[in-house]
């Protein structure tokens, strides 16, 4: 399973949790694309594309990421979960990530990442911009190609 499309995908999958009771919640239902262009994937290939389609009903979301990876090959993963810090695994043809995750307030949500393996792990933010239409995911991995940064930029369509 590619490392990077398991964090594309968890960076889409955060975004669809419980806020603060005094907060409005944004409105993440929909198709998010990951902008390649504008994103920065560290010591990982970039992938060729990404989407997701996400279905958010408070506090539950279900998400599936499609795409294709830097090597051609086809990205197929989904997960039914919530935002409570509890894991869950993604399954597809590259799930097996246990993610966990829970919001720190209306716009970000904070989380950690393992490989199926468990040979890597990432921390990660979140960040959902004020219009709801952009999504930042920065994370910093530690894996067997050492410790560095990512950051996604996800847009809704």
């Amino acid at each position: 399973m590619s490392n990077i499309a398991s964090k594309l995908i968890l960076a889409c999958v955060v975004l669809f949790g419980p806020l603060p009771l005094n907060a409005k919640i944004l409105n993440t239902s929909g198709t998010w694309k990951l902008n390649v262009e504008k994103s920065d994937f560290g010591k990982e290939p970039k992938p060729q594309s990404i989407m997701v389609k996400v279905v958010h009903k408070e506090p539950a979301f279900k998400y599936s990421v499609t795409g294709t990876n830097a090597e051609g090959q086809p990205i197929n993963v989904e997960l039914d979960g919530a935002i409570d810090g509890k894991p869950y695994k993604e399954t597809g043809t590259q799930g097996g990530t246990t993610v966990t995750y829970k919001r720190t307030n209306d716009s970000t949500i904070e989380g950690t990442a393992t490989s199926t393996d468990g040979t890597t792990t990432e921390t990660f933010t979140l960040t959902v911009s004020k219009d709801g239409k952009v999504v930042t995911r920065k994370a910093t991995v530690k894996g067997p190609q050492g410790e560095y940064t990512t950051m996604q930029i996800y847009e809704k369509q």
